[in-house]
């Protein structure tokens, strides 16, 4: 089920995210679980660096702080925003969840689809990947309490099962 549920966001998210490794927010793109294209809004007081919502007109977007972006490298800041858009593209923000076991798996649906989308794009090797794991795993409780989703131990190689497509 999970891996049904990477593909389908990977189908549905494309190749979205290399603006953001990259600093350019501005040519940014991520769509919706319906495939609509998801307001990616600039926002310097915005309490995590990257929140996916759907605003009271139901409009689908991104609130990215671009201050707290320039603390991470530039993987992991494609990952933070990836993992943003991918709420988004699974359809975590319009359905409830029953309970916290429920709620985790949707955090690791969310950092196995980024985590795809990064290595079967070619932006990152396995390495690549173990990079961003380190990185994300060594901050500091007040690093993470902007980062998106909860405090974690990330294991992506590990749990995503990610293979190289030859």
């Amino acid at each position: 089920m999970m891996k049904k549920m990477i593909l389908t966001a990977l189908l549905l998210v494309g190749f979205s995210i290399p603006a953001v490794a990259q600093n350019s927010i501005e040519n940014l793109y991520c769509s919706d679980y319906h495939g609509y294209r998801v307001q990616i809004i600039p926002d310097s007081s915005a309490r995590l660096i990257a929140e996916a919502d759907i605003s009271t007109y139901g409009v689908p977007q991104i609130r990215i702080n671009p201050m707290q972006l320039k603390e991470l490298s530039p993987n992991a800041r494609a990952f933070a925003v990836g993992h943003a858009c991918s709420n988004l593209t699974l359809g975590h923000l319009v359905r409830s969840v029953d309970n916290i076991y429920d709620h985790y798996d949707r955090v690791g649906n969310a950092d196995c689809s980024v985590a795809a989308k990064l290595f079967y794009s070619g932006q990152v090797n396995k390495e690549g990947i173990d990079a961003i794991e380190e990185e994300i795993n060594q901050m500091s409780r007040e690093q993470w309490s902007h980062f998106p989703g909860p405090i974690r131990v990330v294991t992506l190689n590990e749990v995503c099962e990610l293979k190289p497509m030859n």
